[in-house]
């Protein structure tokens, strides 16, 4: 009998204080992005925004829900941009929106334009794959790499040139965006890519790499 005149009157007093403030009462609804923390992007000896062979750029959640249920979705390419941009503006030492420009030797030349990203080089010591049939033998092919919206970066196939000696130099540690495309000077060479989905290259003097 001792124990249940000590449990009843505990459990009265649980039951006033959640009746209190029943009436009334203002119900708060906070909605937030449900995202996956993306890790710390890092400068690479090749020069990438990212570590190579991993997905630090894409979010694996991007539902919007709030304390009533799930209320819509974020296209994934729109959280994947801001991402990346956010990324690579935490790590620049700073960002300018140019079209063209070159690297601060001269011997690279990019131009960001109609959904593209492109950069020549003028001295290299790895030589491009054969002429492929897919590209007309009046112009030229490999004398850069180009990255679009439509998959991994390539090889240019061209007559014209991004080379511009005249161009602004995009110091090393800066970067470049200009639409859903970025490009980062490195000492190391320069690297280009198309936010929305995280396909580009690099290329310097010495090597390139497509992804």
């Amino acid at each position: 009998m001792k124990l249940r005149s000590t449990v009843l009157p505990a459990l009265a007093a649980v039951l006033t204080l959640a009746a209190c403030g029943s009436s009334g009462t203002k119900t708060v609804v906070v909605t937030k992005i449900a995202t996956t923390p993306t890790p710390t992007p890092t400068q690479t000896s090749t020069g990438t925004f990212f570590a190579p062979g991993t997905t630090t750029e894409t979010v694996t959640s991007n539902s919007v829900v709030s304390t009533t249920g799930t209320l819509g979705t974020v296209p994934t390419s729109t959280v994947n941009k801001a991402a990346a941009l956010n990324a690579i503006t935490a790590k620049a030492k700073a960002v300018v929106h140019l079209t063209t420009f070159r690297s601060p030797t001269g011997n690279i030349g990019c131009v960001m334009l109609d959904g593209t990203a492109r950069c020549d080089i003028l001295q290299r010591s790895w030589k491009p794959p054969p002429h492929p049939a897919s590209c007309s033998h009046e112009v030229d092919f490999g004398q850069g790499l180009v990255v679009g919206h439509s998959g991994k970066g390539t090889f240019v196939c061209a007559g014209d040139t991004a080379l511009d000696p005249g161009g602004t130099p995009l110091r090393y540690g800066d970067a470049s965006v200009e639409g859903d495309f970025a490009c980062v000077s490195a000492f190391t060479g320069m690297t280009c890519r198309d936010l929305s989905d995280g396909h580009g290259f690099f290329i310097s003097r010495e090597r390139y790499r497509i992804f």
